[in-house]
């Protein structure tokens, strides 16, 4: 009896020790976070600040985790509204410049964790951004 306890106790220790270095562990090498896009709406069409120009932009959101769908269906009126709120401060002067997609990328992130009360929105895409 005493012998097949010790066995056992071999087997999970040595089982317990394999886990940790394979799956925990690893090679040293952190996998990367699979994310998760939201998109809401269809793209956003808006007047550019003080000009007759027309903006269009699709955005994405990509998220850190898949638990958050009804959370976005429900508020996708906040979070619609929040980009477009974003997007019509928006001067001809700013789409011009050359760091304005990154720029508008943290910002529209930063808004709408805020406005959601989450951090899982990790980056933003923009599958267009068109200036007419």
């Amino acid at each position: 009896m005493k012998k097949i306890l010790i066995i056992i106790l071999a087997v999970v220790i040595i089982g317990g020790a394999a886990y940790y270095f394979l799956a925990v562990k690893g090679d040293g090498e952190e996998k990367p976070v699979e994310l998760t896009a939201f998109v809401p709406g269809e793209y956003f069409v808006t007047n550019v600040a003080d000009s007759n120009s027309l903006f269009k932009v699709t955005v994405v959101l990509m998220l850190n985790t898949d638990k958050l769908k009804e959370l976005l269906d429900k508020n996708e009126y906040v979070i619609r509204d929040t980009i477009i709120t974003r997007l019509r401060k928006l001067t001809e002067e700013d789409l011009k410049s050359a760091d304005i997609q990154d720029k508008l990328r943290s910002d529209l992130k930063d808004e709408i964790n805020s406005v959601l009360g989450i951090d899982n929105i990790v980056k933003i895409c923009f599958s267009d951004f068109v200036v007419s």
